[in-house]
């Protein structure tokens, strides 16, 4: 599920709104049947959102808004550098096969350099 940033967050404080309004429900006298109408959720998806959220305190939830951010930015940095060392990885490979094309390096340092430089299995270096 993509959602835009921010939609989250929407998301889980309208499901606490919507326990919170059920449990008040219930307190009232409230059918189960009654209350999922009211609420217009299906009994799966109540049951559901009392799994995933019911148990978490207001302080729970920011915190766990803040480490799913944390998380995000994570993932994010992770990818750019990836992205870097594959590039740099690349530019390593690309003057290893010029300085050999020039016979600057001989099979030795190649054999030295590839032992240090993981080699991407490239369909187009055959």
């Amino acid at each position: 599920m993509s959602m835009m940033p921010g939609m989250q967050d929407m998301e889980a404080d309208h499901i606490r709104s919507l326990l919170a309004q059920g449990r008040r429900l219930k307190k009232a006298g409230y059918t189960a049947d009654e209350l999922l109408d009211q609420l217009g959720l299906d009994e799966l998806t109540w049951y559901r959102y009392q799994v995933d959220y019911g148990a978490l305190g207001p302080e729970q939830m920011r915190r766990l808004r803040k480490l799913e951010a944390e998380n995000q930015r994570l993932r994010l940095t992770v990818s750019k550098l990836m992205l870097d060392k594959l590039a740099l990885e690349e530019a390593a490979w690309s003057h290893l096969a010029a300085c050999q094309a020039t016979a600057q390096l001989g099979e030795n340092d190649v054999r030295f350099a590839a032992n240090i430089i993981p080699r991407r299995a490239m369909s187009s270096d055959s």
